[in-house]
């Protein structure tokens, strides 16, 4: 009976090792049978063109559609006002990633820091956005300042610090009123110092419609309600620019006023001048104030200074028409015109 068991027992073992013997042939045979699974070559870092350690030589034989990175170009408001918000808007629209924002906050010790930041930055383009944004970029003699939404341009244009202008085009202005008031002979503009080259144009858009430009230049917002009020009656129309060093909400008031009794008409900068007795308004068309940025970027990227004239035109405008104040001075507003009614 032991024999019998001893033998049983020793025949269960050897079973028992061939099983195991069995798996792992399997397993062996299964694991020769698999792919080859190679782990994927790390991709190399990328490095940005913007800045190198040093000079290299790039081959000749670089593939033709490895382009060098362009630039990035920084937009600086002097403010959060809204039709700053709207210009960087286009730019960032075409710009795209390229485009940094930065809006000034008004408290003195962070913008420093900010100015500081972008002093030191590698950035060769700024887009100035209002007179506080140039004003704080100005000086910076290694980097391109295109600025626009400013109205007097004195002491601030150099080589490498050039505008697009924030005046609308007094040729078609002119062209407009003449149509819209056959008439007209004479119109006023009471405005602030330092415009002359902007002054001198209108002159001549004037002069091309048959109609005598008048200027006179203050300094303050009293002097614009004393030139104002002192206007001789032959004077038709009054422009009125919008030039924040000699107006104030009383002092638009005050002319738009006395000047509506007595049937001048008068051309405002905004659509909110209208129910004060504003006969038309014309303001910079954004849009295209954005193009003539774009351009001066694109034309004076990669160079030291900045290329053109100093001030670029804006020769478009937006408009609208007040037709209580044309139904007032007796005017037709002619067919091509009627798009422009305010509140049509």
């Amino acid at each position: 009976m032991f024999f019998r068991n001893t033998i049983h027992n020793y025949v269960n073992m050897i079973n028992t090792k061939l099983q195991i013997i069995l798996i792992f042939s399997i397993l062996s045979l299964v694991s020769a049978c698999s792919p080859v699974v190679k782990e994927a070559p790390k991709e190399a870092p990328k490095i940005s063109n913007r800045v190198l350690p040093k000079v290299v030589d790039i081959p000749e034989a670089l593939p033709p559609a490895i382009k060098a990175e362009q630039e990035n170009v920084l937009i600086l408001l002097g403010s959060s006002t809204k039709s700053y918000q709207q210009l960087a808007d286009y730019l960032i629209r075409e710009l795209g990633d390229r485009a940094i924002q930065i809006t000034l906050s008004g408290l003195p010790a962070k913008d420093i820091a900010v100015i500081k930041d972008i002093k030191a930055s590698s950035t060769k383009q700024i887009v100035a956005v209002g007179l506080k944004a140039v004003n704080a970029v100005k000086n910076f003699k290694d980097k391109q300042v295109i600025y626009t939404q400013v109205i007097n341009h004195k002491k601030l244009t150099e080589d490498n610090v050039k505008g697009v202008s924030a005046l609308p085009s007094p040729e078609k202005l002119f062209k407009d009123w003449k149509k819209l008031s056959p008439g007209l002979s004479k119109v006023a503009i009471v405005t602030g110092k330092n415009l002359d080259l902007y002054l001198n144009r209108a002159k001549k858009a004037a002069k091309s419609q048959g109609i005598e430009l008048i200027v006179d230049q203050v300094n303050t917002d009293k002097g614009f309600i004393y030139k104002s009020k002192k206007l001789k009656t032959e004077v038709g129309g009054q422009w009125i620019l919008p030039d924040n060093r000699v107006l104030s909400g009383k002092a638009l008031k005050e002319v738009m006023s006395f000047s509506s009794r007595r049937g001048r008409q008068m051309v405002v900068f905004s659509p909110n001048l209208l129910s004060f007795g504003g006969f038309f308004y014309v303001s910079p068309n954004l849009e295209t104030m954005a193009k003539g940025v774009l351009q001066r970027l694109s034309k004076s990227a990669g160079k030291r200074v900045v290329v053109g004239e100093n001030v670029l035109p804006v020769l478009t405008h937006t408009m609208g028409i007040n037709q209580n104040i044309a139904r007032q001075l007796n005017l037709t507003i002619p067919q091509e015109y009627q798009e422009y009614i305010n509140g049509k």
